[in-house]
């Protein structure tokens, strides 16, 4: 017998066909969620954790490259080709993350480095002592008559008291004092003075300075201090001058051994009585050092002076002084040296990211951001009684280098051709130091130079310096410029000892 269906059995099959229908849309919804969340949640993660990586590793590829060529500078007649591999691609994240490209070739024609400095030949400039004016007969006396010009070159006069009186008008002095434990008091109340300039080369001199009369002119005096242990005294009572002030400078230099200045001897002179009195002064104490330290101008009201016209002006400097009663014949020298290395990331979720061996340093730079020293120049630094010996290499590449683009992994060839060293010396002889040494490093990469010479106080006491051709538009700037755009760092680097060494590299791809 053939049981026949009922409509509600039809009913209940359709409710199954339909259940069927919605755990499977729901399955598939399920499926798209998490494909979705992955998608848009983790593998950007992973994907950007695999760029990041691959950043690191070309940075550390970069830096191994770096040694390489160091150390191949160490042997140079072996003419030796090595290489160091410079992997181009990230990291695939299978199996919706492709690995990102990158390429590699040379930085620009226009990158490149510059060193400046001047080799003197520093040789005695001594005045003819024991000559001097006949008004100032002897080198202490009286002169109560106007319009002179008076010298006065002493030497080997130590303990001894120099006086010397100055009440005529327009008159203006130069005294050159070689001797140690020495005082000289200079009585000066003659009015319209000219200048007064004082070289006091010696240990334990005391220089009172009393400064009277009208002044209707703008003098100017000079104090220069050679030695250690020096004091200047001032007392400026009764003086007055016009709107235009006197200008009195004040230098302790510290030097021996003629080197100038000698590590921080300066710090042993000082400034010792300064008397009340007198208008419209302007001050300048100046301490030389050799040891990068630099501060000042710090300002104050000169004793007792009853407005901004009367200030003292207060700074510690550092960089090379000439010595007293020296000259130096100089020739400068000038460096060039080509561009670098750059490996160029092409991220899917990071920036873009230049890792460069850039001129003997290797730097990372994003774009929209500031560059990176990762690993800076060969550049050393130590202290040594008299200030700072310095080393620097600098980096020549060479060849023609070819580009390459891709996911493999390129290999840089690197083969030193030549390495020239010179050591230079400041002080007195032949073929001397005779000037810091700048090193101007146009980069596209400012910011990682600023920051790493910035580091360098000791040596850099002036502290590096921005420039660019042209001046760039917000949000951009020297140390941030545009892409494809650059800018010059200048470090002017002082040291009383330094090792310039040039390494030629012919750089290829294999």
């Amino acid at each position: 017998m053939v049981r026949l269906r009922t409509i509600g059995q039809r009913s209940r099959r359709a409710r199954k066909g339909q259940v069927a229908a919605v755990a499977t849309i729901l399955a598939l919804l399920l499926v798209v969620t998490f494909l979705s969340n992955y998608l848009v949640e983790q593998l950007p993660q992973q994907v950007a954790t695999a760029e990041l990586d691959h950043v690191l590793q070309v940075e550390n590829q970069l830096s191994r490259l770096q040694a390489t060529v160091l150390a191949e500078a160490k042997a140079p007649g072996q003419g030796i080709t090595l290489s160091a591999p410079v992997t181009l691609g990230s990291a695939a994240v299978p199996p919706f993350g492709p690995p990102a490209s990158g390429s590699i070739g040379p930085e620009p024609d226009y990158v490149r480095t510059t060193s400046n400095y001047y080799v003197s030949q520093i040789v005695p400039n001594e005045p003819i002592w024991n000559f001097g004016s006949t008004c100032l007969s002897g080198g202490s006396g009286k002169c109560a008559s106007s319009g002179n010009i008076d010298t006065w070159n002493v030497t080997n006069k130590n303990n001894t008291n120099f006086t010397l009186t100055v009440n005529g008008n327009h008159n203006s002095v130069q005294y050159n004092i070689t001797g140690n434990n020495d005082t000289i008091t200079i009585d000066w109340t003659g009015g319209d003075t000219g200048f007064v300039n004082f070289v006091i080369n010696g240990s334990n001199d005391n220089i009172i300075y009393n400064k009277g009369g009208s002044d209707t002119t703008s003098p100017t005096a000079q104090f220069l201090f050679y030695g250690q242990y020096d004091v200047f005294n001032f007392n400026p009572s009764g003086s007055h001058a016009s709107r235009g002030g006197m200008s009195l400078f004040v230098e302790f230099i510290g030097s021996q051994s003629l080197i100038c200045p000698y590590g921080n001897y300066s710090n042993t002179d000082r400034v010792g009585a300064l008397a009340s009195g007198g208008s419209n002064i302007a001050m300048s104490v100046v301490w030389w050092n050799a040891l990068g330290y630099v501060s000042g101008p710090h300002t104050q009201t000169y004793p007792g002076g009853g407005s901004s016209n009367e200030s003292i002006r207060w700074y510690n400097a550092s960089g090379p002084v000439g010595c007293a009663f020296t000259k130096q014949y100089a020739s400068n020298y000038e460096n060039s040296f080509g561009s670098g290395v750059l490996v160029r990331l092409y991220n899917h979720y990071l920036p873009q990211t230049d890792v460069v061996y850039d001129q003997g340093a290797v730097i990372e730079s994003e774009v929209g951001g500031l560059s990176q020293m990762v690993s800076g120049p060969a550049l050393t630094f130590t202290r040594v009684p008299q200030g700072y010996s310095v080393a620097l290499t600098l980096v020549d590449l060479v060849g023609a280098m070819p580009s390459e683009t891709g996911v493999t992994t390129a290999a840089v060839s690197t083969k030193v051709l030549s390495v020239s060293s010179v050591t230079l010396e400041t002080g007195f002889g032949v073929s001397r130091l005779g000037s810091e040494i700048y090193v101007n490093v146009t980069t596209a990469y400012p910011n990682a130079w600023m920051t790493y010479f910035e580091g360098t106080t000791g040596i850099v006491p002036g502290g590096p310096a921005c420039t660019s051709s042209v001046a760039y538009p917000a949000p951009y700037s020297c140390l941030k410029p545009p892409s494809g755009s650059f800018s010059t760092i200048s470090a002017p680097i002082f040291a009383q000892e330094v090792t310039l060494t040039t390494l030629t590299v012919e750089v290829s791809l294999s």
